[in-house]
């Protein structure tokens, strides 16, 4: 398949048409899903078909519900009963019983994210996923070459033990890289600490935390390879 990327409607970057690695373990996942599975941030769908192909009952959700309908579109009949669209922003729009999904999947989502909006968001996820279910996050670190003047101001802030010291109110007063004109101003870079964290005050279990350069990541964003971060975590009760 060739290698394509679409921006997204809503600026808050672009999608890709290749699973990330992190997509890839979510997807595998979902072949064996009991119950639902979710994924926020759905864009056009660049996870979702691929779960709902591995067989999976997916509820697909964007801010934007221009995103949605184009995925819709792009379903095939067979597998169309099986998606259910659900439009609004995470986490304050969405809402499912307790323990009634099977796994979680949020890829290039929580970094526009406040701390506050995280810390409700994850424990969230924590009551809705069913015992034995899992969590796939994908999110950008600050070490991508547009957020390079950002990078000692982010081990500062480590180092003083700052709750969210990868918060940055405005990319734009610390970068001119091209690629800022696709995101929101305000962004919040994360890494394997702060996610683990987050993740464990929950209640979830970090099965493993590690950062990468993911596959589909643009050349003029990376930097040293450690531009992404993976996190799987399960829910045990």
């Amino acid at each position: 398949m060739r290698h394509r990327r679409e921006p997204t409607r809503n600026r808050t970057g672009w999608t890709s048409n290749v699973l990330n690695e992190l997509s890839e373990l979510f997807v595998d996942f979902a072949a064996t899903a009991q119950r639902p599975v979710l994924d926020i941030g759905a864009a056009y769908g660049v996870a979702t078909h691929p779960a709902l192909a591995a067989g999976a009952t997916v509820y697909a959700n964007d801010s934007d519900p221009t995103h949605l309908a184009a995925l819709e579109a792009a379903t095939t009949a067979a597998h169309r009963s099986r998606l259910h669209l659900f439009p609004g922003r995470f986490p304050q729009d969405l809402d499912f019983p307790a323990a009634s999904l099977s796994a979680v999947h949020a890829s290039n989502v929580l970094h526009f994210l406040t701390g506050e909006e995280l810390t409700l968001g994850i424990s969230n996820i924590r009551r809705w996923l069913a015992p034995a279910g899992r969590l796939f996050i994908q999110a950008g670190t600050p070490y991508q070459q547009p957020f390079q003047a950002f990078i000692p101001i982010y081990e500062e802030r480590l180092r003083a033990g700052v709750p969210w010291p990868g918060w940055i109110e405005d990319t734009r007063a610390i970068s001119s890289h091209k690629r800022l004109s696709q995101i929101p101003r305000s962004l919040h870079l994360l890494d394997e600490r702060t996610l683990t964290n987050l993740v464990t005050t929950s209640g979830l279990t970090v099965e493993r935390a590690w950062t990468y350069c993911r596959r589909d990541l643009p050349r003029s964003m990376q930097l040293n390879g450690r531009e992404g971060v993976g996190l799987v975590a399960t829910s045990i009760y």
